[in-house]
């Protein structure tokens, strides 16, 4: 055989073997993973209940809560103005930072006028909300005490559950349960206390039989539209000391890029936890207003 019938019997076997491995069918692509819920919320409490929202690994979080003392149940609408709803009596100010050494675990430093309050807190995202799992679950710790920590200890646990739907609903509920609730509360009666320190909490009875309290914290945040939310939260007494009623609120919040301001208002001055175990009035409402960074 000549060369070129050579050369040509071997361009015919290269072009045959290119057709058949064009006729061969691809492997199938893999199928694509189950979109993750996604939900990435600035403020890690709905009003004072926790979430389960996550930080990255040393991320920082910086939350200022902000409750005015006037009542808006007390006098008519012409008071109510003229005290600028409430703006020209004063407010019971907080300051919290939070920390996370690792993206599920977080530390917390919170402190409160009311009683002059610090609470150290810390928090453990056991189960996060997946394709398998339907919920989110983190675990809590904290103590707080009166008097810049000095005096009244209120050590506190508890758990957060959730579940949400994308960024346009989710729902929390965060049973806890804290030793010593009464303890702030007799604290107040016996410092130079702001006389707004006495308001929002209940009244310490003169016989307590039940030193402690269980309470769970029912909340939700919802979607409207353009990064707005409206959030709603009760936290129910369940055993224990428990006076005045269960601590409630009502808020509308805009998250803008790691920034939130949310404007409130609730029954109770309240935003730790063993203040929340010694409720809230029976009829007052207190604004205020809750701002957070998260970085």
């Amino acid at each position: 055989m000549s060369r070129s019938r050579i050369s040509v019997f071997s361009l015919l076997c290269l072009l045959l073997a290119a057709m058949a491995a064009a006729q061969t069918p691809d492997p199938p692509a893999p199928a694509p993973a189950s979109p993750q819920p996604v939900r990435d919320e600035t403020e890690l409490n709905v009003i004072t209940v926790p979430t389960t929202e996550s930080m990255h690994r040393f991320g920082s979080h910086v939350r200022i809560t902000h409750r005015f003392v006037r009542d808006w149940a007390r006098g008519g609408p012409g008071a109510l103005v003229s005290d600028l709803f409430g703006v020209d009596e004063g407010a019971v100010i907080g300051l919290d930072y939070r920390f996370a050494p690792t993206s599920n675990t977080q530390v917390a430093a919170y402190r409160s006028m009311l009683f002059r309050t610090v609470q150290f807190s810390g928090r453990y995202d056991a189960l996060r909300q997946g394709t398998m799992l339907p919920v989110a679950l983190s675990v809590l710790l904290s103590v707080e005490g009166a008097n810049n920590f000095h005096t009244d200890h209120a050590p506190a646990i508890g758990a957060v559950v959730s579940r949400t739907y994308g960024k346009r609903l989710a729902l929390y509920a965060s049973p806890t349960f804290v030793w010593n609730s009464t303890t702030p509360g007799s604290a107040a009666l016996d410092q130079e206390a702001n006389p707004a320190d006495l308001g929002g909490v209940g009244a310490v009875p003169p016989t307590i039989v039940d030193t402690n309290t269980a309470y769970v914290g029912l909340a939700t945040r919802v979607l409207i539209p353009k990064n707005t939310y409206i959030a709603l939260e009760f936290t129910p007494r369940l055993t224990g000391f428990a006076p005045g009623r269960g601590t409630w609120g009502v808020a509308i919040e805009k998250h803008t890029r790691g920034h939130l301001f949310q404007l409130n208002f609730s029954n109770s001055f309240g935003t730790t936890y063993g203040q929340l175990a010694r409720g809230g009035e029976k009829s007052n409402v207190y604004m205020g207003f809750n701002i957070a960074r998260k970085f």
